[in-house]
């Protein structure tokens, strides 16, 4: 009889644990359906914007170009960074406030930091004291892209950043055989490609500078853009070492060119982004087709 009873407990158990195991491989295959069909989802969407993004990236190789990414700010992101002459190129490094590249990059080599007891990498013992620019420099003779480029083009703001990464999907990718973060705009499709060019992690790590300072007592720090893998945040940096640029249009600058009446600059030939092409208006048979401002008028070549 005991042997019955427990024969009779192993089948009841046997039978709920196959009910059980069927019920769970019924659960199970409900749940890789759904991540199958969210990728299938975000692989559609991705194409999608990749898509519409055709025509609403660079129309054409004669860079740098303004790209429109529907941000609410109506901020215009560049297409490249400052001195770089496409999308995929890394450009000039420079330390937060200075607008030319150099050989190292440390704190004794930092023209707005002082301190004592540098070590032999070039950094002192004890953090420098470093010189206020400005909460931002953004416009200003430390902002790197407006001096190189000129007109409206001006470093980022850490606000800007931020309107960035919350308005886009940042996705690691490659362009002409490049590591860098590609942003599609979540709001029009349009994409933007940053290389990814650390100066000491090149291929691997995406560093930008933002013209916004870090608020500290020894001001060592400024904002700035970071990427890794699908990883990508806004961070803060040493002011003095050395990262790439990208440059933006703010939405309350229009096209804008320094003021001057001498011959020269009315002469000199500029893109509708306000960069200066040329120094003479015989030099215009020279360029690529497209629209360029000789003394407040407007020429196109086709």
């Amino acid at each position: 009889m005991v042997f019955r009873s427990l024969i009779r407990t192993f089948a009841v158990r046997l039978v709920e644990f196959l009910k059980m195991k069927k019920l769970f491989l019924y659960q199970l295959d409900r749940l890789l359906s759904l991540r199958a069909m969210k990728r299938m989802l975000v692989t559609s969407t991705m194409i999608l914007l990749a898509c519409m993004a055709k025509a609403q990236s660079c129309p054409d190789d004669h860079h740098p170009h303004m790209i429109d990414l529907g941000l609410p700010s109506g901020t215009k992101w560049a297409c490249c960074n400052v001195g770089a002459d496409k999308p995929e190129a890394f450009g000039g490094y420079y330390a937060w406030g200075e607008t030319e590249e150099k050989e190292t990059y440390n704190e004794v080599n930092y023209p707005y930091c002082e301190g004592e007891n540098p070590s032999s990498y070039g950094w002192y013992e004890q953090d420098g004291q470093y010189q206020y620019l400005g909460d931002d420099i953004a416009g200003t003779p430390y902002d790197v892209a407006h001096v190189k480029w000129g007109g409206s083009w001006v470093m980022p703001s850490v606000n800007e950043i931020k309107e960035l990464l919350n308005n886009s999907i940042g996705t690691m990718t490659y362009m002409n055989g490049v590591c860098g973060q590609s942003f599609t705009s979540k709001n029009n499709g349009a994409v933007i490609f940053l290389p990814a060019s650390s100066l000491h992690y090149p291929g691997i790590i995406g560093e930008y500078w933002s013209s916004s300072q870090q608020p500290s007592e020894k001001l060592k720090w400024a904002y700035g853009l970071y990427f890794h893998s699908d990883s990508y945040d806004w961070d803060s940096f040493a002011r003095a070492i050395g990262l790439t640029v990208r440059p933006v249009i703010s939405a309350t600058n229009s096209i804008h060119l320094p003021e001057s009446t001498s011959d020269q600059f009315r002469q000199a030939i500029f893109s509708i982004y306000g960069i200066k092409v040329a120094d003479n208006p015989t030099d215009m048979k020279t360029l690529p087709p497209g629209i360029y401002i000789v003394n407040g008028k407007k020429h196109v070549i086709k």
